[in-house]
């Protein structure tokens, strides 16, 4: 007779599981990415719940018979609930804007040091690489990993910015408008390509200065930088259309438009500065005739330009987060060889 022998059964693997270096980084961090994505979740609830309960004072106070103009002594405490009720939504909706702003030096911040510095500084990496993770596939995990949660918090985040900005009840206090710095920065993929952005340059200054908090210095000082200084050149990323008046009408910019250049025009067409006209001595109709200005032009940027404005500005920062990974690898490799 002869005994059967069959080998073990090998554990089915999941489809969700993680492979082992993804799971060791996973565990590593867990505190940190499970606290972010809760924050992530409370910011993005907290913005809902406001967005619900002006929509819903709208409706209460619309169905009185009190009204804002020409309010009755009766009417003064629910005019006063409303309107306050609108103040605090758009507050809220400011602090947001500039609390994902913010975001990108706070990512650069966590991947420059307790993400790839701390390790190097404390000799961590080596047990990682004497498991047979090479140093790129180390560097990978870590990037991929918190590449995850951001892409889900932030297009979280500015999804329900976006929803909360651009729906909902015609309020007293108008909404700042879609070109302004902290609405245009958290309501489109440019939050996204700018959270990019700061993982990839933490993780250049965690390899190039392989200490914590000196990294994680860098990382704020660089992409505070860039968070200042790269939409300086937003207007200039798609071309502006340009309307003219006559100089004995006042400049104006269409509505909803984004003012980029303002002058007057000569009757040569050349154009001129708008200070030229103006001082405590000059006489503008004097000076319009001297220099033969018949009007005025306005270079804008339409709302409908708000989504070229947005794909271009966000391929620029894509393309950087790509270049300063690349250079993330090259430094690592170059430490390692």
């Amino acid at each position: 007779m002869t005994a059967l022998i069959t080998a073990p059964a090998k554990p089915l693997r999941s489809a969700l599981t993680l492979p082992g270096a993804y799971w060791a980084a996973l565990r590593q961090h867990r505190t940190a990415l499970w606290l972010a994505l809760a924050l992530f979740a409370l910011g993005a609830a907290a913005l809902t719940a406001d967005r619900l309960w002006v929509a819903h004072a709208a409706d209460v106070f619309m169905s009185s018979d009190c009204s804002i103009r020409n309010t009755t002594v009766e009417c003064g405490g629910p005019v006063r609930g409303y309107l306050d009720a609108e103040i605090e939504f758009a507050r809220n909706l400011d602090r947001m804007g500039m609390a994902i702003l913010a975001l990108p030096c706070l990512i650069g911040a966590f991947a420059a040091g307790p993400l790839i510095a701390r390790d190097l500084e404390t000799g961590t990496y080596k047990l990682a690489w004497s498991q047979s993770h090479s140093p790129a596939r180390w560097l990978a995990t870590r990037l991929v990993l918190c590449a995850a949660v951001v892409v889900a918090g932030v297009s979280l985040l500015a999804l329900v910015q976006r929803w909360a900005w651009s729906t909902g009840p015609a309020l007293e206090y108008a909404r700042a408008p879609w070109y302004e710095r902290a609405t245009y920065g958290s309501v489109g993929p440019v939050a996204l390509g700018y959270a990019l952005l700061g993982l990839a340059v933490g993780a250049v200054a965690g390899i190039l200065l392989r200490r914590t908090l000196p990294a994680m210095s860098a990382a704020v000082a660089v992409m505070a930088g860039a968070v200042f200084v790269l939409p300086l050149a937003r207007p200039h990323l798609w071309a502006t259309e340009t309307i003219t008046w006559l100089h004995t009408r006042p400049p104006v910019t269409p509505e909803s438009g984004y003012p980029v250049a303002r002058g007057l025009l000569a009757s040569d067409g050349s154009r001129l500065p708008e200070s030229l006209c103006w001082g405590p001595v000059r006489d503008p109709e004097q000076c319009f005739s001297e220099h033969g200005v018949t009007g005025w032009y306005t270079d804008f940027h339409p709302s409908s330009h708000f989504w070229p404005l947005q794909f271009m500005e966000t391929g620029i920062l894509l393309a950087l987060a790509a270049a300063a990974a690349y250079a993330a690898f090259r430094l690592l490799r170059r430490r390692t060889a």
